[in-house]
């Protein structure tokens, strides 16, 4: 034990235990850190062929367990010897057998993580083969994709017909020596059909989803994928300092989704699977305000929708794809590229797709666009609707129906029993006991609440007001008093959400998050611009995500929201209980 303890604090290195160790596929990543012994990381790695990284990890990960649970074996008899609880009966054969599966979640955090780091190609194409071992194995090894999506051979941001050439060429697209018909392969879905692993897709395109989704996975016995979209400037033909931008595109035009799959949130996909982080989740793309002057020099702005095509026309690979009309040549059956998606083929044929752009004058331009462009942003949208239907957050219109028939199903069975049931009590004991009847109904369609404000209805009225009894013919029964509704405890009164935006620092943290629900005023501080065009979840991640700390989610204005008892219990730091 002071052997061990030596070797965590001080060590061989003087520097103690390292915080984790690597295995890294020959690459960029490996060109970046293989001048030996110069290179930029404080831990034990190792650089091996383009497709072995996970491999070579799963036998570093194998011994390294074994030489923690050695060292937790000790301290564990120790523990028992002090506690005179030592009994080799019972603790030998167990262990004998202890292994990382036997930790507990303290000891389980104290082993250093061991991770493989490839691109898009060596974890996708010649060395997706042991990756998908790694993920089967169920051994909590942790993969670092660096995702570039311009690898020829895992198809690029192909289309659904496909390109030929190569990527230099055809702009990241191609299909390359596969020819046409290459479907771009999807890492997550593929991680995803596993259902051994962790898996999140992430980007610097959001700071606190990237950390907050390794943190997790850091956490979680379960092997990990942390496909993190990577803009490369010269693959992409971005400026030096571009890639951050390019991220938030890709984010916000459906091009990379963020996605988070935990196996042990619940047993259904819908619970497993997060998508919180993608901006306005419920819309097929986010909205902005494009400001511009007209002709006039006057400021206008529009409200457009951020789709595939502005993504793809801010890099230069995507350029030929793209052409500019001059003005004076705009005409009626140019129309813009979101609606032209919305058109069947008959009308497509008589239109031309557009998006809009400025110039340095901040005047309108418009770029046609491609028809490739538009087979990209079918093949995107339907992936965006995939994603939203395994999480739970749209049904299919097929789902819908078959809901929608059960519900009112459900409906005309319980309305055709209450009703049998009213005319067979009312034949039965007259109308003088109709208004029992009647609150009866109520009870069943409304719950005890509505039964006392129905009382006054179902009761006929007495006779010195003149008017009619129930039935006509049918003598009044005698009123009864009315019971006093017992006194109900008092409960907490809603609140609504609110900001101190006296104290914003314009971190753009709740803005990225939810740019309908949150945005600024003239003095750049945030405000809460609609709290009903989002979900209590965001309210709360918001508050949480806060630097200052100055939004308080309130309670939820959806009684019937996911996991809402999960988020109240969240909201409670920011609410001040």
């Amino acid at each position: 034990l002071k052997d061990l303890s030596w070797r965590y604090t001080s060590g061989p290195s003087g520097k103690g235990r390292s915080s984790m160790g690597m295995t890294n596929a020959t690459g960029c990543s490996s060109v970046y850190a293989s001048t030996y012994p110069y290179n930029p990381y404080p831990f034990p790695w190792t650089n091996h062929l383009f497709q072995d990284a996970p491999s070579i990890a799963l036998g570093i990960f194998d011994g390294h367990m074994r030489k923690m649970a050695d060292a937790f074996r000790a301290v564990r008899e120790a523990e028992l010897e002090l506690d005179d609880a030592y009994d080799p009966e019972v603790h030998e054969p167990f262990f004998t057998a202890f292994d990382w599966r036997q930790f507990t979640d303290d000891e389980f955090l104290l082993c250093p993580p061991i991770f493989a780091v490839g691109g898009d190609g060596a974890m996708l194409d010649i060395g997706f083969q042991n990756l998908s071992r790694m993920l089967a194995s169920g051994k909590a090894v942790r993969a670092i994709v660096v995702d570039t999506q311009v690898y020829s051979n895992t198809g690029g941001q192909a289309c659904t017909s496909g390109y030929t050439g190569q990527v230099s060429d055809m702009a990241g697209y191609g299909a390359g020596q596969h020819g046409k018909e290459e479907m771009r392969k999807e890492l997550s879905l593929l991680a995803i059909a596993h259902r051994t692993s962790f898996v999140l897709q992430t980007s610097q395109a959001s700071h606190s989803h990237l950390l907050a989704g390794v943190l997790r996975g850091l956490a979680s016995r379960r092997p990990a994928v942390f496909n993190i979209y990577t803009p490369c400037p010269p693959e992409h033909g971005l400026a030096d300092h571009g890639s951050a931008e390019a991220a938030r595109l890709a984010l916000e035009s459906r091009a990379f989704p963020f996605l988070v799959y935990d196996p042990d949130e619940g047993p259904c996909m819908a619970d497993r699977l997060d998508l919180q982080g993608n901006p306005m989740l419920e819309d097929r793309w986010p909205n902005y305000e494009l400001t511009y002057k007209d002709d006039q020099g006057a400021r206008q702005t529009m409200t457009l929708p951020v789709t595939i095509a502005d993504w793809a026309a801010a890099e230069t690979r995507f350029a030929r794809h793209f052409r500019k009309v001059d003005r004076s040549k705009w005409s009626d059956d140019m129309v813009p590229f979101h609606e032209y998606l919305d058109l069947s083929a008959e009308k497509r044929a008589e239109k031309k797709p557009f998006i809009y752009t400025i110039d340095d004058k901040r005047r309108l331009d418009r770029l046609l666009v491609s028809d490739e462009i538009v087979e990209l942003a079918e093949e995107r949208l339907s992936l965006w609707t995939d994603l939203k239907q395994m999480a739970g957050t749209e049904l299919s219109p097929s789902a819908r129906e078959s809901a929608l028939a059960e519900v009112k199903q459900e409906y005309e069975t319980r309305e055709a029993s209450l009703r049998a049931e009213y005319e067979a009590q009312l034949a039965a004991k007259g109308s003088e006991e109709a208004h029992v009847v009647v609150n009866r109904i109520v009870e069943g369609l409304f719950g005890n609440g509505g039964a006392r404000g129905a009382t006054a209805l179902s009761r006929p009225a007495s006779s010195d007001t003149g008017a009619t009894p129930l039935m006509e013919g049918a003598a009044a029964p005698a009123v009864e008093p009315v019971a006093e509704a017992p006194e109900e405890e008092d409960e907490a009164l809603p609140s609504d959400p609110y900001i101190n935006s006296v104290l914003c620092t314009t971190c753009n943290e709740c803005t990225n998050l939810n740019p309908r629900m949150f945005a600024y005023d003239a003095d750049k501080h945030a405000t809460l611009k609609d709290p009903s065009a989002g979900t209590f979840q965001e309210l709360v991640r918001a508050a949480e995500l806060c630097p200052p700390a100055i939004i308080h989610p309130g309670t939820p204005l959806n009684p019937n929201e996911k996991n809402l008892d999960q988020w109240v219990e969240r909201a409670k730091p920011f609410n001040g209980q």
